[in-house]
Protein backbone atom coordinates (compact mmCIF):
# COMPACT_ATOMS: atom_id res chain seq x y z
CA UNK A 1 0.00 0.00 0.00
CA UNK A 2 1.25 3.44 -0.70
CA UNK A 3 0.40 7.43 0.41
CA UNK A 4 0.34 9.57 -2.54
CA UNK A 5 2.64 12.07 -1.16
CA UNK A 6 2.35 15.48 -1.98
CA UNK A 7 4.69 17.09 -4.88
CA UNK A 8 7.84 19.35 -3.74
CA UNK A 9 5.66 22.33 -5.42
CA UNK A 10 2.83 21.55 -3.22
CA UNK A 11 4.36 21.05 0.12
CA UNK A 12 5.41 23.67 2.38
CA UNK A 13 9.09 24.69 2.02
CA UNK A 14 9.52 23.34 5.71
CA UNK A 15 8.67 20.29 4.80
CA UNK A 16 10.26 19.06 1.63
CA UNK A 17 13.13 17.79 3.49
CA UNK A 18 11.13 15.48 6.18
CA UNK A 19 11.91 12.52 6.69
CA UNK A 20 9.38 10.57 5.09
CA UNK A 21 7.87 8.55 8.64
CA UNK A 22 7.70 12.21 10.11
CA UNK A 23 5.66 13.09 7.24
CA UNK A 24 3.53 10.39 7.21
CA UNK A 25 3.00 11.25 10.85
CA UNK A 26 2.31 14.99 10.12
CA UNK A 27 -0.37 13.75 7.54
CA UNK A 28 -1.89 11.45 10.13
CA UNK A 29 -2.20 14.31 12.74
CA UNK A 30 -4.28 15.98 10.05
CA UNK A 31 -6.71 13.16 9.79
CA UNK A 32 -5.15 10.77 6.89
CA UNK A 33 -5.79 7.40 8.28
CA UNK A 34 -4.55 5.91 5.13
CA UNK A 35 -0.68 7.49 6.29
CA UNK A 36 -0.71 5.60 9.34
CA UNK A 37 -1.78 2.19 7.42
CA UNK A 38 1.46 2.71 5.31
CA UNK A 39 3.69 3.62 8.48
CA UNK A 40 2.80 0.65 9.37
CA UNK A 41 3.51 -1.43 6.53
CA UNK A 42 6.56 0.54 5.82
CA UNK A 43 8.01 0.08 9.64
CA UNK A 44 6.50 -3.18 10.52
CA UNK A 45 9.14 -5.37 9.43
CA UNK A 46 11.82 -3.14 11.49
CA UNK A 47 9.84 -3.47 14.77
CA UNK A 48 9.65 -6.82 14.68
CA UNK A 49 13.19 -7.27 13.85
CA UNK A 50 13.97 -5.07 17.21
CA UNK A 51 11.73 -6.84 19.29
CA UNK A 52 12.35 -10.46 17.84
CA UNK A 53 16.61 -10.00 18.55
CA UNK A 54 16.04 -8.29 21.71
CA UNK A 55 13.72 -10.71 23.46
CA UNK A 56 14.21 -13.70 21.51
CA UNK A 57 12.18 -16.53 20.18
CA UNK A 58 9.34 -15.23 22.32
CA UNK A 59 5.07 -15.75 22.12
CA UNK A 60 5.02 -11.86 23.31
CA UNK A 61 6.53 -10.20 19.71
CA UNK A 62 3.66 -10.12 17.87
CA UNK A 63 1.37 -8.71 20.40
CA UNK A 64 4.43 -5.84 21.67
CA UNK A 65 4.49 -4.78 17.64
CA UNK A 66 1.17 -4.62 17.44
CA UNK A 67 1.29 -2.50 20.88
CA UNK A 68 4.15 -0.35 19.48
CA UNK A 69 1.77 1.08 16.76
CA UNK A 70 -0.86 1.85 18.95
CA UNK A 71 1.09 3.93 21.16
CA UNK A 72 2.91 5.50 18.44
CA UNK A 73 -1.03 6.15 16.96
CA UNK A 74 -1.95 6.92 20.74
CA UNK A 75 0.88 9.56 20.75
CA UNK A 76 0.27 11.63 17.12
CA UNK A 77 -1.29 14.90 18.64
CA UNK A 78 1.84 15.46 20.37
CA UNK A 79 4.37 14.06 17.98
CA UNK A 80 6.92 16.53 16.94
CA UNK A 81 9.09 15.95 13.81
CA UNK A 82 12.34 16.42 15.34
CA UNK A 83 14.57 13.76 13.57
CA UNK A 84 13.42 10.29 12.03
CA UNK A 85 10.40 8.69 12.66
CA UNK A 86 12.36 5.40 13.26
CA UNK A 87 14.04 6.77 16.42
CA UNK A 88 10.64 7.59 17.80
CA UNK A 89 9.11 4.30 17.20
CA UNK A 90 11.78 2.69 17.63
CA UNK A 91 12.12 3.91 21.18
CA UNK A 92 8.38 2.96 21.71
CA UNK A 93 9.60 -0.41 21.07
CA UNK A 94 12.70 -1.01 23.17
CA UNK A 95 10.27 0.38 26.21
CA UNK A 96 7.85 -2.51 25.52
CA UNK A 97 10.26 -5.03 25.11
CA UNK A 98 12.24 -3.80 28.50
CA UNK A 99 9.01 -3.76 30.65
CA UNK A 100 8.47 -7.42 28.78
CA UNK A 101 11.17 -8.20 30.66
CA UNK A 102 11.32 -6.82 33.87
CA UNK A 103 7.35 -7.76 34.22
CA UNK A 104 8.43 -11.31 33.31
CA UNK A 105 11.63 -11.31 36.09
CA UNK A 106 9.08 -10.33 38.73
CA UNK A 107 6.65 -12.94 37.52
CA UNK A 108 9.13 -15.91 37.88
CA UNK A 109 10.21 -14.02 41.81
CA UNK A 110 7.17 -14.12 42.97
CA UNK A 111 6.55 -17.83 42.15
CA UNK A 112 9.95 -19.03 42.94
CA UNK A 113 9.93 -21.94 44.84
CA UNK A 114 10.71 -22.31 48.66
CA UNK A 115 12.12 -24.78 51.15
CA UNK A 116 10.22 -25.72 54.36
CA UNK A 117 12.13 -23.07 56.26
CA UNK A 118 9.82 -20.52 53.13
CA UNK A 119 13.26 -19.55 52.28
CA UNK A 120 13.52 -18.94 47.95
CA UNK A 121 15.53 -21.53 46.09
CA UNK A 122 17.87 -20.25 43.62
CA UNK A 123 17.16 -21.83 40.05
CA UNK A 124 19.89 -22.17 37.68
CA UNK A 125 19.95 -19.74 35.31
CA UNK A 126 20.05 -22.17 31.69
CA UNK A 127 22.17 -18.99 30.22
CA UNK A 128 25.09 -19.86 32.31
CA UNK A 129 25.40 -23.31 30.43
CA UNK A 130 26.62 -22.04 27.08
CA UNK A 131 27.93 -24.67 25.36
CA UNK A 132 24.59 -26.70 26.32
CA UNK A 133 22.58 -24.08 25.74
CA UNK A 134 23.99 -22.64 22.08
CA UNK A 135 22.91 -24.16 18.91
CA UNK A 136 24.94 -26.40 16.53
CA UNK A 137 28.28 -25.01 15.93
CA UNK A 138 27.63 -25.11 12.33
CA UNK A 139 25.12 -22.91 12.31
CA UNK A 140 26.52 -19.95 12.45
CA UNK A 141 23.53 -17.36 12.03
CA UNK A 142 22.13 -19.29 14.90
CA UNK A 143 24.89 -18.71 17.31
CA UNK A 144 25.17 -15.12 16.51
CA UNK A 145 21.36 -14.88 17.23
CA UNK A 146 21.82 -17.28 20.90
CA UNK A 147 25.24 -15.22 21.64
CA UNK A 148 22.82 -11.72 21.00
CA UNK A 149 20.81 -13.01 23.97
CA UNK A 150 23.96 -13.63 26.33
CA UNK A 151 23.82 -9.77 26.47
CA UNK A 152 22.19 -7.42 28.93
CA UNK A 153 18.98 -6.05 27.77
CA UNK A 154 20.72 -2.94 26.77
CA UNK A 155 23.68 -3.71 24.95
CA UNK A 156 21.48 -6.00 22.83
CA UNK A 157 19.24 -3.85 22.06
CA UNK A 158 21.88 -0.91 21.10
CA UNK A 159 23.88 -3.84 18.97
CA UNK A 160 20.62 -4.77 16.86
CA UNK A 161 20.05 -0.93 16.61
CA UNK A 162 23.90 -0.18 14.96
CA UNK A 163 24.27 -3.39 13.14
CA UNK A 164 20.85 -4.10 11.77
CA UNK A 165 18.64 -1.07 11.79
CA UNK A 166 21.95 1.04 10.63
CA UNK A 167 21.55 3.63 13.35
CA UNK A 168 24.37 5.65 13.80
CA UNK A 169 24.62 6.65 17.58
CA UNK A 170 22.96 9.95 18.44
CA UNK A 171 19.98 8.31 16.92
CA UNK A 172 21.04 4.73 19.23
CA UNK A 173 20.90 7.47 22.26
CA UNK A 174 17.73 8.98 21.61
CA UNK A 175 15.80 5.28 21.13
CA UNK A 176 17.46 4.39 24.42
CA UNK A 177 16.90 7.57 26.30
CA UNK A 178 20.85 7.81 26.60
CA UNK A 179 23.40 10.17 25.62
CA UNK A 180 25.42 9.56 22.64
CA UNK A 181 28.62 9.13 24.61
CA UNK A 182 26.37 6.11 26.48
CA UNK A 183 25.35 4.80 23.38
CA UNK A 184 29.26 4.03 21.87
CA UNK A 185 30.00 2.57 25.36
CA UNK A 186 27.34 -0.10 24.95
CA UNK A 187 27.99 -0.58 21.25
CA UNK A 188 31.73 -0.91 22.51
CA UNK A 189 30.88 -3.36 25.43
CA UNK A 190 28.66 -5.43 23.30
CA UNK A 191 30.73 -5.87 20.17
CA UNK A 192 33.35 -7.33 23.11
CA UNK A 193 30.58 -9.37 24.81
CA UNK A 194 29.80 -11.05 21.41
CA UNK A 195 33.77 -11.18 20.42
CA UNK A 196 34.16 -13.49 23.74
CA UNK A 197 30.96 -15.67 23.69
CA UNK A 198 31.61 -16.43 19.67
CA UNK A 199 35.38 -16.33 20.05
CA UNK A 200 35.49 -20.06 20.62
CA UNK A 201 32.86 -21.56 18.29
CA UNK A 202 34.91 -19.72 16.04
CA UNK A 203 38.60 -21.51 17.07
CA UNK A 204 36.54 -24.58 17.43
CA UNK A 205 34.91 -24.43 13.65
CA UNK A 206 39.24 -23.66 12.20
CA UNK A 207 40.48 -26.36 13.89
Amino acid sequence: MSVPMDSGADMPAARTSLDRGAALMLACQQGDQQAFDTIIEEYSSAVFGILRRVLGANPAVEDLAQEAFLRLYRARDRYRPEGKLTTFLFRIAYNLALNHIRGSKRRLEVGMPTNQEGEGIELEDSKSELPAAAPDRGDWAALVDWALQQLPENQRAALVFQHYDGLDLNEIGESLGISEKAAKSLCHRARAKMRDILTPYKEAEND
